[in-house]
């Protein structure tokens, strides 16, 4: 029984700590990111506490469940998003995926979550009490956080809060969410005897006032609307109840509900202040709360598509394979805007995307947890108590669970929100199951009987069961987490050794992780192209590179293995086999046609394919080629800077010159900042003996980067032709400054100089 006791308090403790540390948890690097280490945190701890109560129940001889709707409808989620997956093929990314929180793993995380939290703090009342101080003492440490970042930006507790859409918790909007939450706890437990005492009264207080400072910077519309609604329910709540109680003459429930009516009014008001507000607070306080997703239209247009295959109508695309899908599906009309190389791997929200993904299973599964919700609601009206502390936490814990699957249906949140909807689910039973509202099944565990051989079964199998999703969903995040550190570490200080070997421990650590072995393609890529610069012809160095363009490979076909269906990973394999074409290697033109059609056919609006297969026809002196697949390229996505300019050259080489110089001018329009547009501009106008026009493309490329040795040789020639000789001369020579081996320069300039034609003795350019 000690054990058991033992056992149960570390499952209970593992549950409070997650609610303390979930808000504000991070690692302090910059590599880590947000989300990742609090999914990793959420799978520790869950992980933890789910062997803790599996040991203490057999320990104890007894398995104890509550028989709660709510229980049995989140059982649902898991079995529905493991049904898809099994039926839809079953793939790495809708098993595992990386930080997603739409996969088996992570699902089957979250209702451990669900079912421990229900166990171990229904005992006695006080125990959900103490969960939920546990988390707005997190919340009072995040909130903290992100106010010393607002006004201090130079603090960023490790590199973790760089950037205006960020928060401690995930981005803004997540901070929205979770700060109504945190004001509506707050609240709730001021207005019943849970805030017992002087130490957590000033706690809710303080979060309150510090919740409502949040929620005016994020200005979140759908939050104030959301956080509105919490009010008048509870306003209801609180109103309904004291009259039930036939306590008319007692004034305080009523003054009480009339706090609460106020608190609703206000926060609807403050959602057609929204605007006003909006101008006056985001820019000095550095705040973007810029988030892009689908439409609800453009999530149904993707499920639309889906379920022409009946199959799809029941079982969906396969757990987080929206993103695919959207590839596959997406308006062509999205090319039109500056998120046409955009992968939403969410459609409108979590709820929706799930419909999409998993199908009529998954729309049941959800249905199913919202019904008991509602049906948690509508108990929580008809008991007496409502000044009991106990009778307004379960109250608050309903409302508030109701809350976030609403935000689950509207909105995307991050694994913290996600996280926290299960455990306030499993506070709301525990609660319920602890004031007598729901009845515990309770079996014994002993090998004497079939129930209980079948009840010992089912725990140690679903105790395993998370303790390996929990594993490899741990290794699939700090694998990704390596690959954001190699990425990290060669942006900042360009190390492709430091680079490569996080990288490799990525992939070590796990080998199945498509993402890890594109970053190996693209390091694999740099490392090659630094070896072939080295001019190092010793058999060293050739053993080196042949080992280094083996394992690329390796790494390019693997990812394709993994993840057949991700255009983004024979987009990699493409290039990798473009550059070996480019040095002759035998068959990698080939394979490299044959990767660029596969990206084509998983996303046919994409117009990247169409330009690799371009830049191919012209590696192949097929100029003809090339300009049939950029224009069909054109057609996608007409704004395509990179098409224009390759069709510039290839009408400029065939003489076309007044083709040739609409697609530079559209270059030069489409990307102004590009010096090498403006140049390229410059060159074709001076062909065409457009000196004027091509001097002023030319100062724009050289103003653009002055160190452009072609751009301002050609713009001294073009100040020649227009004898500006004093011009001429100034900009050659800095040309010549920055080539001081080029004779024929140095005999231009002397010509010039001498009043000679510039070319006199050499051949001029054609």
């Amino acid at each position: 029984m000690q054990n058991s006791g033992i056992s149960e308090n570390i499952a209970r403790w593992s549950v409070i700590l997650l609610c303390a540390l979930l808000p504000f948890f991070f690692i302090p690097v910059a590599w880590a990111s947000i989300a990742g280490a609090k999914m990793l945190l959420a799978i520790i701890l869950t992980v933890t506490a789910t062997l803790a109560w599996a040991i203490g129940s057999f320990n104890s001889g007894t398995l104890r469940v509550p028989k709660s709707l709510l229980l049995m409808a989140g059982a649902l989620i898991p079995i529905a998003y493991l049904i898809s997956a099994l039926a839809t093929g079953a793939s790495r990314v809708s098993l595992i995926g990386s930080v997603e929180q739409d996969t088996v793993v992570a699902v089957v995380i979250w209702y451990a979550l669900l079912l421990v939290s229900a166990n171990v703090l229904a005992v006695e009342a006080q125990r959900t009490t103490t969960a939920l101080r546990a988390f707005l003492a997190g919340g009072a440490v995040l909130m903290l956080m992100q106010f010393l970042h607002i006004l201090f930006p130079a603090i960023t507790f490790g590199g973790v809060l760089v950037g205006s859409a960020v928060s401690a918790i995930g981005n803004w909007h997540d901070l929205g969410i979770f700060s109504a939450l945190t004001l509506f706890f707050s609240l709730a437990l001021l207005s019943s005897a849970a805030a017992d005492n002087r130490l957590w009264r000033f706690l809710c207080i303080g979060v309150a006032v510090a919740s409502i400072v949040l929620l005016i910077i994020v200005n979140f519309g759908d939050v104030w609307l959301g956080l509105g609604g919490l009010a008048l329910f509870f306003a209801a709540y609180v109103w309904g109840a004291s009259r039930a109680e036939g306590a008319p003459v007692s004034l305080q429930p009523s003054r009480t509900a009339l706090w609460w009516l106020a608190l609703g009014v206000l926060t609807v008001g403050m959602y057609w202040a929204g605007s006003f507000i909006r101008n006056v607070l985001p820019e000095p306080l550095r705040v973007t709360q810029l988030e892009v997703r689908p439409s609800w239209q453009g999530t149904f247009t993707i499920g639309q598509q889906v379920f022409t295959q009946p199959r799809s109508v029941f079982f969906g695309s396969g757990p987080n394979t929206f993103t695919r899908e959207w590839s596959l599906y997406k308006p062509l009309s999205v090319n039109g805007t500056e998120f046409w190389n955009t992968d939403f791997y969410f459609g409108i929200g979590f709820i929706p995307t799930s419909v999409v993904t998993v199908g009529i299973v998954g729309l049941l599964a959800w249905l199913a947890v919202i019904l008991a919700l509602l049906l948690s609601v509508g108990r929580a009206f008809r008991m007496r108590g409502v000044r009991t502390g106990a009778a307004m936490v379960r109250g608050a814990l309903a409302a508030g669970a109701l809350f976030l699957t609403v935000f689950h249906i509207l909105y995307i949140p991050g694994p913290a929100l996600s996280a926290l909807t299960f455990v306030v689910f499993g506070l709301l039973i525990a609660a319920e199951l602890s004031s007598g509202l729901v009845r515990d099944l309770s079996v014994s565990l002993s090998f004497s009987t079939w129930k209980g051989r079948v009840a010992a079964i089912v725990l140690c199998v679903f105790a395993i069961l998370v303790l390996f999703t929990g594993v490899q969903s741990a290794r699939a995040l700090i694998s990704d987490m390596l690959v954001n550190r190699a990425v990290t570490v060669y942006n900042t200080a360009n190390d492709l050794a430091g680079a490569s070997r996080s990288i490799a421990g990525a992939v070590a650590i796990d080998s199945q992780n498509d993402r890890a072995r594109v970053a190996a393609v693209e390091v694999g890529l740099l490392q090659l192209a630094k070896l072939v610069a080295s001019n190092d012809t010793s058999e060293a160095a050739r053993a080196q590179l042949q080992s280094t363009l083996t394992q690329t490979i390796e790494h390019g076909l693997a990812a394709v293995s993994i993840e057949s269906r991700n255009y983004q990973n024979w987009l990699a394999l493409a290039r990798l086999y473009g550059e070996l074409a480019g040095v002759g290697v035998e068959g990698a033109e080939a394979n490299a046609r044959a990767a660029y059609q596969q990206a084509q056919k998983d996303n046919p609006t994409s117009p990247l394919p169409l330009l690799g297969l371009a830049q191919l026809d012209l590696l192949g002196k097929n100029d003809a080629a090339a300009r049939d697949h950029l224009l069909t390229a054109l057609t996608l996505k007409p704004d395509l800077a990179a098409a224009h300019f390759l069709l510039s050259q290839i009408y400029a080489r065939a003489n076309d010159l007044q083709k040739a110089l609409d697609s530079a001018a559209a270059v030069a329009q489409l990307v102004p900042e590009d010096p090498l547009g403006w140049y390229n501009l410059g060159t074709i106008l001076y062909a065409g003996e457009d000196y004027q026009n091509a001097a002023l493309a030319l100062e724009r490329a050289a103003g653009i980067q002055n160190d452009y040795a072609n751009a301002l040789f050609l713009l001294g020639l073009s100040y020649a032709k227009l004898d500006r000789d004093a011009e001429a001369l100034s900009v050659l020579k800095a040309a010549a400054a920055l080539n001081p081996t080029d004779a024929a320069l140095g005999t231009i300039i002397a010509n010039i100089s001498a009043g000679r034609d510039p070319f006199a003795g050499l051949s001029a350019p054609k």
